[in-house]
């Protein structure tokens, strides 16, 4: 399975799901969203889709 992340309807980045169920964050958007090691990322399902914030 491929993780697609989507940005203003513009695809900028995918991930694989490992067997573990982990997934690399793309390079654009750990830029794009100042992320950094050790962040805690949430997942959010918002109208059928799933939404990564950098805070609760």
């Amino acid at each position: 399975m491929v993780l697609l992340v989507l940005y203003m309807g513009q695809i900028i980045g995918a991930s694989k799901i490992t067997a573990r169920y982990q997934v690399t964050v793309p390079e654009k958007v750990r830029e794009s969203m100042g992320l950094e090691e050790g962040q805690t990322l949430v997942f959010v399902e918002e109208d059928g889709k799933v939404i990564l914030k950098s805070e609760i």
